[in-house]
């Protein structure tokens, strides 16, 4: 019986992902917020992924990174008030598979519960964590991205708040318990860490010097002993070298592509997707990645953009932890600002905000070694593969340049970045893109486009499949068209309109696709020591021709020489520009040699 196994990689895995999660993290188990029974305390959230920890040592590490600041200073006592006494540690909950031998690993740093009254983001983080460790080895994309990425998650940057905010829910308490910058009113006081942070601080278009306000930044940047904590952690993780020496005066200069690493802060509430810049309505020189980026992220929670140069940008905030991410450590980074409440309930928090937002956690840890590059690059939107008896596996894909970063749609225009055609899909089995070499792995081939015909490739011969026939008149929408334009096939007549033959004057005469007449192949040479196969030469992307910017591949590869077991397959797309796309990853199971199954009682044909 053949065997067939189906990956959506970046939409529908990761609404498998989201559905799955409730079957393994049950906030019930642990202390919950009171009238909140899916959110877990900050106690028992800390509890919960202390046990993770111990449970997945190889996986999980847990390091304390500061204190707040009632660990060391005394608070406002005799007030309406009780507070916490002896403060609180502020920890980093550190995920990534320890025994992998990469050894630049792309680096996500996410943080929530900056701003105490905000419930949901800290339970969401946790299950972003929870998740990742329960598909290691279980998910090809989870196992792939902990091998080649370090995701550290600070759940709660201002647990002091946090612990006002969880047992006085009238409060609203937002800020740190920081008592010494003169307001009087003992449901006001504290800093705002989210306006501490030292880039534009101070700004007072995004930021009051009234310490009574919500947004009071403190006396000076990083005043506050919780903001310090995970400025130097990030300080200590995010490359040196990638920084400008006048981040305030060089604003306006783009940093490398090459830059590394990625930063997410994650508050509530509104529905929105937030980037650089945020202390200015202005966009920021990189732009096409970052919003690109925000974009995609938006195509997995539907959320509005809200950033520097949109409709939707609400109002400037100075000496924010994102701006300073970007701006100083030269790192990607976006916010996200969960759901319609700063109390959710759970309904929402379930149906909503976990399924949406698990895949945009997901997708910023795929992209975290070089996000500035692979946010500009195509998406491998869907990975197949089926197995038969034969010994032969079918890989099909599909990769496109526009769908994440134009899903937006309404207001927006196509963005810049999403206007490329596909130039090549890559399929490698048991290396990784970034690992290739000749020799190593099983082998790599460029997926051809199954509107020009699927090639088989095995070790006998290069099938040739049946023709395909479009009619180009049929597509009314440019989209739609320019999925199957160039190379003698569909193109849009900007003035009329119309999707018409790029071949003919008229747009209604049927196309043939056809694949090429001929095609060599080798016999495939075996290292049975070692495992490695080379299953033989498919056509290289300069012999395959590709005419769009959505592209639906298939390749059939003799698999009957790789070990029997499970096998990791990864396919990743580049576009016409040369940008290459994150890598999607799939298990699959190579089939029993026909040997093999000969000596078991099967039949050798």
């Amino acid at each position: 019986m053949n065997s067939f196994l189906r990956r959506v990689s970046v939409l529908a895995v990761a609404a498998a992902i989201s559905a799955s999660a409730g079957s393994f993290v049950d906030a019930r188990t642990y202390a919950t917020i009171k009238g909140h029974p899916c959110l877990r305390s900050m106690e028992g959230m800390m509890d919960a992924m202390h046990y993770l920890a111990e449970d997945h040592p190889d996986l999980v590490t847990i390091t304390k990174i500061g204190e707040s600041y009632l660990k060391n200073n005394k608070g406002r006592t005799g007030g309406k008030y009780p507070i916490p006494e002896g403060g609180h540690d502020i920890f980093v909950v550190k995920i990534t598979d320890s025994s992998s031998d990469v050894e630049e690993k792309g680096q996500l740093l996410v943080t929530s519960g900056l701003h105490a009254r905000e419930y949901a983001p800290p339970e969401l983080v946790g299950r972003f964590l929870e998740t990742l460790v329960r598909g290691y080895n279980v998910d090809a994309d989870i196992t792939t991205t902990l091998k080649r990425t370090v995701v550290h998650a600070v759940l709660y940057v201002n647990p002091d708040g946090r612990w006002m905010a969880e047992r006085y829910k009238e409060l609203f308490w937002r800020k740190n318990l920081n008592p010494d910058g003169g307001c009087k009113s003992d449901e006001e006081y504290g800093v705002d860490l989210n306006r501490n942070f030292d880039f534009f601080f101070g700004d007072r278009s995004g930021a009051s010097s009234n310490p009574c306000e919500s947004d009071y930044h403190g006396p000076r940047a990083e005043s506050e002993p919780e903001t310090q904590a995970v400025a130097d952690y990030a300080r200590r993780l995010f490359p040196a070298g990638q920084r400008k020496a006048d981040p305030e005066g060089e604003k306006n200069k783009p940093f490398r592509e090459d830059n590394t690493g990625v930063y997410v802060d994650v508050h509530a509430s509104g529905g929105y997707v937030y980037y650089p810049w945020g202390n200015a309505d202005a966009k920021s020189p990189n732009n096409d990645a970052m919003e690109a980026l925000g974009r995609k992220v938006n195509s997995f929670n539907g959320y509005k953009l809200w950033a520097g140069g949109q409709d939707d940008f609400l109002y400037p905030a100075s000496g924010d932890q994102s701006d300073y991410a970007y701006g100083v450590l030269g790192v990607a980074t976006f916010g996200l600002e969960l759901g319609d409440d700063f109390y959710q309930e759970c309904t929402l928090f379930e149906d909503d905000i976990v399924p949406k937002n698990l895949p945009a956690l997901l997708y910023a840890a795929k992209i975290a070694h070089r996000p500035f590059l692979d946010a500009k690059g195509p998406d491998v939107l869907s990975l197949d593969a089926k197995s038969g008896n034969g010994g032969e596996v079918t890989v099909s894909a599909r990769a496109s340049d526009s769908a994440l970063v134009n899903t937006i749609g309404g207001k927006f225009d196509d963005f810049a970045t999403g206007d490329q055609k596909i130039s090549d899909v890559t399929l490698y089995v048991d290396v990784h893109p970034e690992d290739y070499r000749p020799g190593i792995g099983a082998g790599s081939w460029t997926m051809p486009p199954t509107r020009r015909r699927e090639l088989r490739h095995t070790s006998d011969d290069i099938r040739r499949k049946r023709v395909r026939t479009i009619k180009c008149s049929d597509f009314t929408a440019k989209k739609r068209c320019k999925r199957h334009d160039g190379g003698g096939v569909c193109e849009w007549d900007r003035d009329n309109k119309t999707c018409k033959d790029a071949s003919a004057s008229d747009s209604g005469d049927d196309v043939q696709v056809q694949a090429p007449q001929t095609a060599s192949s080798q016999t495939p040479d075996e290292d049975t020591a070692s495992g490695v196969v080379d299953v033989s030469s498919p056509a290289t992307s300069s012999a395959v021709q590709y005419g769009s910017g959505d592209e639906t591949v298939r390749l059939t590869f003799d698999a009957s020489d790789l070990s029997p077991g499970k096998h990791t397959i990864y396919v990743q797309a580049t576009d016409s520009d040369g940008y290459k796309g994150p890598v999607a990853s799939l298990f699959v199971d190579a089939p029993l040699r026909r040997r093999e199954s000969a000596l078991r009682g099967g039949r050798i044909p």
